[in-house]
């Protein structure tokens, strides 16, 4: 028990203490948050809070400051060790990331039967004999009943294990020169405000398997969970990218933990794979948003495959710039758009399949290439074969098919749309209008049914003020007979490739669209077999969509 009566121990338990009452009971204008980590360690950061809360408005916070203030002894931590890692603290681990206080633990109901300063003594005791490892962890874990609260920053290696609930606690930052290494079959939860953020020279690793697939979700109980229940997934690399000083959207721009872009077409923000990401994305401010999986200069080191983001409130993926290539990926319900680029992406992607909610939505695509300057290099241009996008023919939302505008180039082949109550594909801008004719631009092997009104509208006029591509004709284009793409020709997608709970996209096995496909190019990302048009083989029971992918409303 001597370590418990300590000075050092009586510190770290008022500076428990301190960040607990600022969490709940600090007001508005005060201390936002506080990193308990930062908190331990930083002298500086230390001594400016405890001043705050000499000040605070709030007793139990003037309070705990006035103590503060007479131990910390002139703002240097008792027996604080040289290289600012509190004794006994291996150094590849974060406190910071331990620190779980869970919603639904049983902690909870423990703390019912033992006063909150028996538990604040507790874990004091265990910090000053130095056992704040792994020891710690798993011995508070035990008392959440398995759920861990996690916010503030990751430094060095973690690994998020599945016999434990992962809760996102507000933005968590994978620093730069770290990893996080995800468990097949584990289950992070985002609460409001939540999301997970890995930093440019940063690593994320989270590889599930077809029967046990990483979920990241709303912290909502399920039944009341929402599409922006919570931010989502940003990953952030150094491929290059057209726009200098880039900063992603929905991190405040003086926040260089946000700042993305480089040289290094090959590098790689990590891998998913078999994960799926729901009920994310949230705007922060006007046109400043966070989507369901955010892609911000990575590489084509990056490995993003068998992913499902569902029930985005903006856009399932958006991508900026840089190189990343993606197979096998299904986004569904998206508030916005299902796949936006912009800033000069030129990755690549085969077997896509997107659905879009007759209440919500925009485009399924929404290509851009700099909406500021438009000829900024590296253009966008992204290579997309075997894609498969459908719609209802929505009376609540015009939801277009695609919409490439603003220089964005690309290759568009293998396509089965079925379903948009907009328009087929909308070219907008005369720089990209001229790309088609240049062949950076280019669209063939596909099938087009069931668009518009009546089912029979490919293509809006754009007369006088809504002409936005120069007078470019996009139904002459896309009918033209080298373009080998077909017009209300019935790809026959089963009546459940519109279905919101158990959709099934896979052709019958007399589709015609077994016909007219462009081989992939010879390449070892691409599979040479997808002779077909769409995302899944026509008359295939079983698909690459299936055991891993779920559609819950909410």
């Amino acid at each position: 028990m001597n370590a418990v009566t300590s000075p050092r121990a009586r510190l770290v338990d008022l500076l428990w203490q301190l960040k607990q009452a600022y969490d709940h009971d600090g007001e508005q204008g005060e201390v936002r948050f506080i990193h308990f980590n930062t908190l331990l360690n930083d002298d500086i950061y230390r001594s400016e809070i405890v001043a705050k809360s000499i000040n605070s408005r709030n007793r139990k916070i003037r309070d705990l400051g006035a103590q503060l203030h007479d131990l910390n002894r002139d703002g240097i931590l008792l027996h604080k060790r040289s290289s600012g890692q509190p004794a006994g603290v291996p150094m590849h681990l974060n406190p910071d990331i331990a620190e779980t206080m869970g919603r639904r633990s049983s902690f909870q109901s423990t703390a019912k039967r033992w006063p909150m300063a028996v538990a604040s003594v507790a874990f004091a005791a265990m910090l000053a004999i130095g056992i704040f490892g792994y020891q710690f962890k798993d011995a508070l874990h035990t008392m959440l009943d398995g759920e861990v609260r996690v916010h503030g920053s990751i430094v060095g290696n973690q690994t998020w294990t599945a016999n434990r609930t992962w809760v996102l606690d507000g933005m968590v930052f994978v620093e730069e020169g770290s990893s996080l290494t995800i468990e097949a079959g584990t289950l992070i939860q985002g609460l409001p405000g939540s999301a997970l953020v890995v930093t440019r020279g940063a690593t994320l690793y989270s590889r599930g398997s077809r029967d046990k697939p990483i979920v990241f979700t709303s912290g909502q109980t399920v039944g009341t969970r929402r599409a922006g229940d919570w931010g989502g997934v940003v990953l952030l690399g150094s491929a290059p990218i057209n726009r200098a000083n880039a900063s992603i959207e929905g991190i405040a721009e003086t926040d260089p933990r946000g700042q993305f872009g480089g040289t290094d077409t090959n590098s790689s923000c990590g891998l998913i794979e078999y994960t799926r990401i729901e009920f994310a994305g949230y705007e922060i401010s006007k046109d400043n948003e966070l989507n369901g999986l955010t892609l911000g200069g990575c590489g084509s080191g990056t490995i993003v495959r068998n992913v499902q983001v569902h029930r985005g409130l903006d856009d399932g993926i958006e991508v900026f710039g840089g190189t990343v290539d993606m197979k096998r990926i299904v986004i569904t319900g998206a508030d916005d758009d299902s796949l936006d680029w912009d800033m000069g992406w030129q990755g690549r992607v085969q077997f896509l399949v997107i659905e879009q909610y007759s209440s919500v939505g925009d485009n399924a695509f929404e290509g851009d290439n700099n909406k500021k300057s438009p000829n900024a290099l590296p253009r966008s241009h992204p290579t997309i074969y075997n894609a498969t996008l459908v719609s209802p023919r929505s009376r609540e939302k015009h939801h277009r098919a695609m919409t490439i505008r603003h220089d964005s180039g690309g290759d568009f082949h293998n396509f089965i749309v079925q379903g948009f109550s907009g328009e087929s594909v909308d070219i907008g801008g005369a720089e990209s209008a001229y790309l088609t004719s240049t062949g950076e631009l280019s669209f063939g092997n596909m099938i087009f049914n069931d668009i518009g009104t009546r089912g029979l509208g490919w293509f809006e006029e754009e007369n006088l003020d809504r002409d936005d591509d120069d007078g470019f004709d996009e139904r002459l284009y896309f009918t033209a007979p080298e373009q080998k793409i077909s017009f209300a020709v019935d790809p026959m997608l089963p009546r459940e490739a519109t279905n919101m709970t158990a959709p099934n996209f896979a052709p019958s096995t007399r589709s015609p669209a077994r016909n007219n496909a462009m081989r992939p190019p010879k390449d070892e990302f691409w599979e040479e077999s997808a002779d077909y048009l769409g995302a899944i083989k026509p008359g295939l029971l079983n698909s690459w969509v299936d055991g891993w992918t779920a559609y819950p409303l909410n």
